[in-house]
């Protein structure tokens, strides 16, 4: 990690800056990524060296209470969520990836986020259930703030047993103090709420919203 020039966040301990402000997910499993954006400069508060370590800025996620005037349009599906499941994992060593993409559409002052779920096992409703009005995705931000994209409907999934995955495709809409938050933040983490169980699944772009809202807000 020195080889980088990384040091660890104290406020996120799965989280980590380069020396030159950009961003690394760490993971459990001794992976990590590159979040893809660079920390603004307004954001950072910089840390006394100490002998034999690396410092780096830490950031704190700025909410503004500006306007947000929103322009119709859709933003291109990407994936949001991609690994393991841990209850799966139990019975399948290969068949247990979930995963998830996300497509942001912006329609007459509305925001809908469509998450279109992947599950690789042909029985989903056996282990997860449906997508119901309790159902939510947690979403755990660089910083420490924590939002929850709440789901207003019941999703079941469509299981094709003889391919073997199921899949669930269900909207949500996010609130402008949500919007706010989300475009200056980058998810590290990311728990799904089903009707049966809640698990934790890994974020393969946390920069999503960083890159993403700003092409439907004026």
């Amino acid at each position: 990690m020195l080889a980088f020039g990384i040091s660890i966040i104290a406020s996120a301990q799965q989280t980590a800056l380069t020396s030159d402000g950009k961003v690394v997910i760490l993971y459990d499993n001794g992976t990590w990524t590159y979040a893809d954006v660079k920390l603004p400069n307004a954001n950072a508060k910089e840390v006394q060296k100490k002998a034999g370590e690396v410092s780096v800025p830490t950031n704190v996620p700025v909410v503004d209470n500006s306007p947000v005037s929103l322009k119709d349009g859709v933003v291109e599906k990407m994936a949001f969520i991609e690994g393991p499941s841990k209850k799966l994992s139990k019975y399948f060593k290969h068949k247990n990836i979930v995963r998830c993409d996300f497509t942001l559409t912006s329609k007459d002052g509305k925001t809908i986020l469509k998450t279109e779920w992947k599950v690789m096992n042909g029985e989903a409703y056996s282990y997860f259930g449906f997508i119901n009005d309790e159902s939510k995705i947690s979403l755990e931000l660089i910083g420490g703030k924590k939002i929850d994209l709440l789901y207003t409907k019941d999703f079941e999934p469509k299981e094709y047993e003889k391919y073997g995955f199921s899949t669930y495709t269900a909207e949500l809409e996010l609130s402008k103090e949500q919007i706010r938050l989300l475009r200056n933040s980058i998810v590290y983490k990311a728990h799904m709420t089903w009707s049966r169980r809640t698990e934790e699944y890994k974020v393969i772009a946390p920069s999503y919203f960083i890159k993403s809202l700003p092409q439907i807000i004026e």
